[in-house]
This record gives structure tokens, sequence and C-alpha cells, in this order.
């Protein structure tokens, strides 16, 4: 059996809520090992993340990125419906503009004003957080009440409308949703109350995962290049000389979840994904988007405690496996995994999608 049908046989066997009951049983398991039980406060907390379409973008970005999720389902309290899912990549267009918006600040104002010299780091520092935050108001994601002409949480979760599943659906459905362009997760609804309830959450790592732990070992042992998933295509990278606000630029240009990072001579040397944006954000200004993205990532990343954060980058060789692409996607959370060739140079690249559509087209063959 070819690792498309295997992986598709897995599909066919499973329901939406095999999936979510995977999630949170896996999770469940990480606090244990973390020594983190549940507090007592956050036991009738609901399970799902849901955002209120009354907030700020930004308010909505920080709940995310406080629980370490990437988006979640915009509710209109008011209507009595979903709007749609908010992700924090709906941001980063208002982030780098913002920077911009600082940029054009700091050459305003005059060392010992607003602005502190360079030398006087903590002043400097603080007086750099607080243009940041100007410059944050200034494109309006961040003011309440909405101003005339403000960026509503709305307005961005109505570009990626939700559409509904029910916990009794076949995985394959979930598979077609999930296999689109620009789509990382679906809502499972249920209508029972008379308006509409979220009750989970599947996204496009959460899904990979599920589907390779139920594959059976040795099962997945097709090279990707005699398999047959597409993974020769240009590498959307940028030099390590860059600076970060370059990098989440080209991001949002190109609406990727990931871009490599390469040295001079091309060489693959690590990777960058929209999360790394928050802490320009939340930081006070201690981690400017000015500075060089390695620069950016080494100081980000020091205290990041997410396992998936212990890889520099997320790669493999040409003559790796399914099962070692799949299982490297399902392990980091990565949406992506990089090709390289001997000399470490990208030349490919697989991404959730791409497990998930070649799957669905080349599984039933």
């Amino acid at each position: 059996m070819s690792s498309a049908s295997t992986l598709l046989k897995v599909v066919k066997s499973h329901t939406a809520e095999d999936v979510m009951n995977f999630t949170a049983e896996k999770k469940a398991k990480e606090l244990l090992k973390h020594n983190k039980p549940s507090k007592p406060d956050e036991q009738d907390q609901p399970a799902v993340i849901v955002i209120d379409s009354k907030m700020t973008p930004l308010e909505a970005s920080k709940i995310l990125w406080s629980k370490d999720i990437m988006g979640a389902p915009v509710y209109d309290a008011k209507t009595k419906s979903y709007v749609g899912m908010f992700d924090v990549r709906d941001i980063l267009s208002c982030v780098t503009s913002a920077h911009r918006e600082y940029l054009a600040m700091v050459g305003r104002h005059t060392p010992g004003e607003d602005t502190a010299l360079p030398h006087e780091m903590d002043a400097h520092r603080k007086a750099q957080g607080e243009l940041m935050a100007k410059a944050i108001q200034n494109i309006k994601i961040n003011t309440t009440p909405p101003a005339p002409g403000a960026i509503t949480v709305s307005y961005l979760a109505k570009r990626n409308p939700m559409k509904s599943h029910s916990k009794e659906e076949n995985l394959v459905e979930i598979c077609k949703e999930l296999e689109k362009r620009g789509t990382h997760r679906v809502g499972i609804v249920e209508n029972s109350s008379g308006s509409p309830v979220c009750t989970g959450i599947i996204s496009q790592s959460g899904l990979v995962d599920f589907i390779f732990s139920k594959c059976p070992p040795g099962s997945l042992e097709e090279k990707i290049s005699d398999a047959g998933i597409p993974y020769k295509k240009d590498v959307a990278k940028i030099s390590e000389e860059a600076t970060a606000a370059d990098a989440f630029e080209l991001l949002d240009s190109k609406r990727l979840s990931g871009i490599a990072v390469v040295d001079d001579d091309g060489v693959l040397i690590g990777n960058t994904s929209a999360r790394d944006i928050k802490h320009a954000v939340i930081d006070g200004g201690k981690t400017g988007m000015d500075m060089d993205i390695i620069s950016y990532l080494a100081q980000v990343r020091q205290s990041q405690i997410r396992k998936s954060e212990r890889f520099p980058s997320c790669h493999v060789y040409e003559d790796a496996t399914v099962g070692h692409v799949v299982g490297v996607l399902a392990k980091t959370g990565y949406h992506r995994v990089f090709v390289v060739d001997a000399d470490k140079k990208p030349i490919g690249v697989v991404s959730f999608a791409d497990v998930l559509r070649w799957m669905l087209e080349k599984g039933g063959e």
C-alpha cells in the first residue's frame, strides 16, 4: 500500500470528534509532564478560545499570543453568529506599517525630547516602546472605542469565513477544507441550543499529528521523491542580514506562515514565522524590528519554552521518507518543512496543505 493510501485509510476511519479527543488528551499529558495541573478556576473555562467582535485586533492578538495559538473564531453577540476566523497573521501588515510610522516618528524627534540618546539604553528602549505604541495607535488597530477609520477585528475576521463542521463528520471532509490555501483551521459547531456554539477547533497541525499517530510503524517508508509529493517549488527566503521588519513584510506580502532564513551562500540557517512578531509589540520596545532577523530571533527565542521552538530550522533532505517528513511536521508544529540539497540550500518545501492535498489526490489510486 502506498503512503498516500495509508494516510487516507486512517482519515476515512475517523471523525472530527476523534481528532478533538486526541488533541485534548495530548494537551492534558503535556500539562502533567510539566507539572502544571489545571487550576480550579481554569476547570470551568471554555475549551475553545473565542474572540469578542468588539475587541480590537491588538487585544485579540494578545489573547492568542498568551495562549500560544495562531487563530480563533470571532463571535458577534448582537447577531448571535460567528463572523469568521481571526488569525494573528492578519495584523502583520498593521504592525509592519506601525513600524514604518515608528521610524518616521524617530525622525521627527530630537534626542533629549521624547527619545533618548542611544547609549542610555534603558531610557532609549522605554522611549522606543512608547513610540511603537504611538505608531500602533496611529495605525488604529488598538483604538477603544473604535475611531473613524479604525481597523476592527470583525473586518479582519470576515476575510477568513468560518465554515462550520459537526463532530460526527468524517475526516475526509475536514481534510478537503484544510487543504485549501489560506485555511489553517476549522470550527466544530453545535446548534442544539438554537444558536451556534463552537465546541472545538481542528487545525492543520493538529489534524496531521492525529493522522500520523494512527499510521502503523514502517508504513510510510516511501521517499518523498518517489511518492509524488510536490515539494520542488520556489522557496520564500530572506538573507540573514535583512531586518526583522523586512522578513515580516515578506511574510505579509506572500501571505505565508513561514519563510527560510539563509546566509550569504544561500545555505539554510533558520526560519521565521508570523508568531515571532509578537515580541516587537508586547515587550516594551526591547525587541526592535530594525535589528537583523538572526539577532531578532536569537533574542525573542531565548526565553521560549515551547518544545518546537528549540528547532533552529525545520528541514529534510531529498531522500527523506514520507514518514520522516510528516513526523517532523507533526512533532514541531511548523506549518512547513524545507527540503534542502546536499549543501543545505533550500530547493523546495512541504506544507501541511501539501500533505493533505497529495493524500486526497493520490490516496485513492
